[in-house]
């Protein structure tokens, strides 16, 4: 694929065997630098919709793997949006592809660039979404500051004083909002290597612009989405807060009368739906969890029915 002549994008494109046209799934990865294959979680998923019926499509993400072009940092979730409605696009053109079933299933930051993409096309017949966030990527990004600093020893009362005002570095409309914020984060060990070791003088002070994707909620958008949804949470997420996001899934869903949805917490689960105790960076992993390969099948099955007719 080529986006506007900014990303070269390599990819795969797994066709069952059997006659066509075929439902299909399109996988999309979480942050950093991922390529079609580099999490562990994307084997399941792609082995259960293969086995079901489904192409499944999946491609490096920019400047990983063969693919290649830069993101805006501020823009980053927006343009993935786009990439990811241009492979929709695609899949829509390509003749062995029932373009009526095309579904979602993505990780982690896909929880923010697959609801975006929903507002670029009505082409999705579902999604799910593995590990994804239920608020804006600030709220989000203080979660994450907060849990890694408890995994390094912070008390809770202190973790829970990050995540409570590190949003209002950033979200404070006014100087004495971040200087309110700066001056109880900068008393608490570790901060600085996140917001700084000192107070930005007011001449030099800005707000953060609204316009940013980091203020986009994707709950905005699930909160009319009617397709079918399966969001599913490891209960010992420290990068996207667990709790928060799987009542804000539940919450949106129910306001979107959504007919066909499963919220699910995973326990003893973290971020990336493998089996660990605590979910802290280093800590080790103990394969991927059975209840999430379960789901996962289940939802294939289920979804190739729905494509059959």
């Amino acid at each position: 694929m080529c986006i506007r002549d900014r990303f070269e994008l390599t990819g795969t494109l797994r066709l069952p065997g059997g006659p066509g046209p075929y439902p299909a799934l399109i996988v999309v990865s979480g942050s950093g630098g991922q390529t079609r294959t580099s999490a562990p979680t994307y084997s399941p998923v792609q082995t259960a919709f293969a086995d079901a019926g489904f192409a499944v499509y999946s491609w490096d993400k920019p400047g990983s793997g063969q693919s290649t072009g830069a993101f805006d940092p501020e823009r980053e979730l927006r343009q993935r949006a786009q990439i990811l409605a241009e492979g929709i696009r695609t899949l829509t053109d390509h003749p062995a592809i029932d373009s009526t079933s095309i579904g979602l299933w993505g990780i982690s930051q896909a929880g923010w660039v697959m609801p975006m993409a929903l507002e670029l096309t009505e082409d999705v017949a579902f999604m799910i979404s593995v590990s994804g966030g239920g608020e804006d990527s600030i709220e989000q990004t203080m979660f994450q500051v907060s849990e890694r600093l408890g995994c390094g020893g912070l008390p809770r009362e202190q973790v829970e004083l990050v995540e409570q005002w590190g949003s209002q570095v950033a979200k404070g409309e006014t100087y004495a909002l971040y200087v309110e914020a700066m001056e109880v984060l900068l008393t608490i060990p570790g901060t600085e290597q996140y917001i700084g070791n000192e107070i930005a003088p007011e001449d030099e002070w800005q707000p953060w612009p609204p316009e940013i994707d980091a203020y986009f909620d994707p709950m905005t958008v699930i909160e009319n989405a009617t397709i079918p949804v399966l969001a599913i949470f490891g209960e010992n997420d420290k990068a996207v807060d667990p709790i928060q996001g799987a009542d804000a899934y539940e919450r949106a869903l129910q306001q979107a009368g959504n007919p066909d949805y499963h919220v699910e917490l995973i326990p003893g689960v973290g971020h990336t739906m493998e089996n660990q105790e605590t979910g802290c960076s280093g800590e080790v992993r103990r394969g991927v969890s059975e209840r999430y390969r379960k789901l996962i099948h289940e939802w294939a099955v289920k979804l190739a029915a729905m494509a059959a007719g």
